[in-house]
């Protein structure tokens, strides 16, 4: 289980709280960027991205290791859209309970692409807002096909900074909020009040 530095995930959560900070500020006085604002901060960010994702995990060999991080790659292709690259869906297994069948089933998934839309909010610090699209599978277990789908929050729980000088310049968040199965949302660990984070950052 390979470990995120102190700095770096740090750096992370400081993204979050200046996001939220500037945010709650203006949030009765902002009008959205203009074009030309929003074709500044899409040049200032386009193109593919090499990474980390942090999660949170268990490490049964290390109790006092609670994170694990892997290499991942995003591209922000438009100026209202950015593919996550092998996305790590079977981190979402050790979250489900309940369901030890499903639990396995998601446990064997390999990475994932995840589209997602994008908005730009800010242009100084450069932050925008994430809306992944859900994730669809049938899996098979307990004798029977299902249909399962993970959902992202959007919007203000979902979002990225951008800051060339940067360590780190490219930071980002994304939610797994809620676990449907067979079209009904599920209590299985996944949910609104209890989301699952997963951080990414770039090197510099």
């Amino acid at each position: 289980m390979k470990k995120l530095t102190f700095i770096a995930f740090i750096g992370c959560i400081m993204a979050a709280l200046s996001f939220t900070s500037c945010n709650s500020d203006s949030d009765n006085s902002y009008q959205g960027l203009t074009e030309a604002e929003i074709q500044q901060c899409f040049l200032a960010t386009r193109g593919l991205y090499n990474g980390k994702v942090v999660f949170l995990a268990e490490n049964k060999a290390n109790v006092n290791d609670k994170k694990d991080t892997l290499n991942v790659n995003w591209e922000i292709t438009t100026d209202s859209t950015m593919t996550i690259y092998n996305f790590p869906v079977k981190a979402l297994a050790e979250k489900i309970t309940y369901n030890n069948e499903l639990k396995e089933a998601v446990s064997k998934l390999s990475p994932r692409t995840l589209n997602c839309v994008i908005q730009y909010v800010y242009v100084t610090p450069l932050q925008f807002l994430i809306g992944p699209a859900n994730l669809d599978y049938e899996l098979e277990y307990g004798g029977t096909t299902h249909k399962v789908q993970f959902r992202f929050f959007w919007n203000n729980y979902s979002f990225g900074q951008y800051v060339s000088s940067a360590k780190h310049p490219m930071e980002m968040q994304i939610w797994a909020a809620a676990l449907y199965v067979d079209g009904n949302q599920t209590s299985y660990g996944i949910t609104p009040s209890s989301p699952v984070q997963f951080l990414f950052y770039n090197e510099k």
